[in-house]
């Protein structure tokens, strides 16, 4: 292998022709290393074995730059990608800290509400007893006979499905008057203002409730 990379360096000799003199200054612009150059026939062989070096070394820097580089980038973009992720769990955790502040400040509201119609004198509680359909069924209303307001706490109701209500009535002299339905969570409910009531009853009505009860459907009733 090396005589036959012998001949071919001596055959490209022997074919080689005499550059121009001013050739020279170019190279050595365009090579910039600081070598100065004779290109006498005789010299090239010489000037390319000293070039060799250090084009090889010129190469290698470059591939470890390359590599430097590349690793430099991937460690950086690894970074980037770990920072984005702590961002998004950051942003999803207060997420749901916004939201369990909420509940909780929405419990507290309703705990006030009920503790205000609790603790109002003014306020007559009325109990509301289970009826043949489900015995076991009861509400309590908390009822202003001055001003007409009127609260339901109806957590002794049954389960239902999801296209019933229930539904309060008011008896005002001797007919049932509506007013209004129960939210299925509820706990304790402001409901329509009523005056001049004798009883009050809670009916299962389809969803969104009626104008007149289904008395066959009449859960629990109280005097007052």
């Amino acid at each position: 292998m090396d005589k036959a990379k012998k001949y071919t360096e001596e055959f490209a000799f022997a074919q080689a022709r005499q550059p121009k003199p001013e050739l020279k200054e170019e190279i050595e612009k365009r090579i910039g290393f600081g070598l100065e150059l004779d290109l006498e026939e005789e010299n090239i062989k010489s000037v390319i074995i000293h070039l060799r070096p250090v084009m090889r070394f010129a190469a290698a820097a470059s591939v470890a730059l390359i590599f430097a580089f590349a690793g430099t980038s991937f460690y950086f973009y690894s970074k980037f990608n770990s920072a984005n992720n702590e961002l998004a769990i950051l942003k999803q955790e207060q997420t749901v800290l916004a939201q369990q502040t909420k509940f909780v400040a929405t419990e507290n509201e309703n705990i006030k509400q009920q503790l205000a119609v609790l603790s109002n004198p003014s306020n007559q509680q009325i109990v509301l007893n289970g009826l043949a359909i489900s015995p076991t069924s009861k509400a309590v209303l908390y009822w202003n006979k001055t001003t007409g307001t009127a609260y339901i706490n109806c957590v002794g109701l049954p389960q239902i499905a999801s296209n019933e209500q229930f539904q309060l009535w008011a008896i005002v002299g001797g007919k049932p008057v509506d007013m209004g339905v129960l939210n299925k969570d509820c706990s304790i409910a402001q409901m329509k203002n009523i005056q001049n009531a004798s009883a009050f009853a809670i009916t299962l009505e389809p969803l969104g409730g009626k104008p007149s009860p289904k008395l066959e459907k009449m859960y629990v009733m109280g005097s007052v």
